[in-house]
């Protein structure tokens, strides 16, 4: 038995350990709610059992619990240059045994473990049960759904902070992303080089979506123009090949919509 309610008020009881006033940590807050209602909308959509609706929502409003003690503690979310958040949220709710305060059961234990393991990975592991894989799709689409959502509220900033808006609006597109993109890839971290190569890499996750309702919403929403449009360009070939990632993507994802 799943009581999403309690899971709710044990989160709020999580999130009193910290400032909820940080930048990080209110995004992160404001992150997860977003991905439970997405995660929610999936699996209606998908015809899903009460059960799995409610699990699918228990399982988004943990996919992330890693975050918070990552950001209290290096103030950093990038995973490379840390810890891998998604591992340290296994950590917190397994090896610590934190998952108890949250839901009373455990027969949902290795679903709900699978899915935030995986949900950040450049692929989903091997040999997941038919339950285990359809939770793990269902995190990582509602995941990439609401990253389209941060990319246009938060500053493109919060998100290029290695760069400046000059070097952000003047900079070149690796060649080899450029590719990867337009051959339908998803963008591997560590060949990003330029600060568009980054932008690019949040766009690319179009490529990965299991199941087309993360993708309707996108749509819905105009997602894929206001990324693109969200930066100035003054390369102008960056500009063009920008229009040709534009193109590209919105024909990809009509066509996986329509299909």
């Amino acid at each position: 038995m799943i009581d999403f309610k309690l899971a709710q008020e044990t989160f709020k009881n999580f999130l009193q350990d910290f400032d909820e006033k940080q930048e990080k940590i209110k995004l992160k807050i404001i992150h997860t709610y977003h991905v439970v209602d997405v995660a929610e909308h999936i699996a209606k959509d998908l015809n899903l059992s009460e059960e799995d609706i409610n699990l699918a929502k228990l399982i988004a409003l943990l996919h992330d619990i890693g975050r918070f003690e990552q950001a209290a503690k290096y103030n950093d979310f990038r995973d490379s240059k840390t810890v891998d958040h998604a591992s340290l949220g296994v950590e917190i709710l397994f090896e610590r045994n934190k998952i108890r305060d949250f839901i009373k059961d455990a027969q949902y234990d290795n679903i709900i473990y699978k899915a935030i393991a995986n949900h950040n990975k450049l692929a989903i592991e091997d040999g997941l049960t038919e339950k285990e894989l359809l939770h793990a799709k269902i995190i990582r689409d509602a995941d990439k759904t609401d990253i389209f959502r941060v990319c246009q509220d938060e500053d493109t900033q919060s998100f290029l902070y290695l760069w400046n808006k000059d070097e952000i609006e003047n900079g070149t597109i690796t060649e080899k992303i450029f590719q990867d993109f337009m051959n339908n890839k998803v963008i591997v971290n560590s060949q990003r080089i330029t600060p568009i190569d980054f932008w690019i890499s949040h766009l690319a996750l179009i490529f990965d979506f299991n199941y087309v309702t993360g993708l309707k919403l996108i749509m819905e929403n105009n997602l894929i123009n206001k990324h693109i449009d969200k930066i100035n360009y003054k390369n102008p070939e960056t500009k063009e090949k920008m229009e040709l990632i534009r193109s590209h993507s919105l024909n990809y994802v009509n066509a996986r919509i329509n299909k």
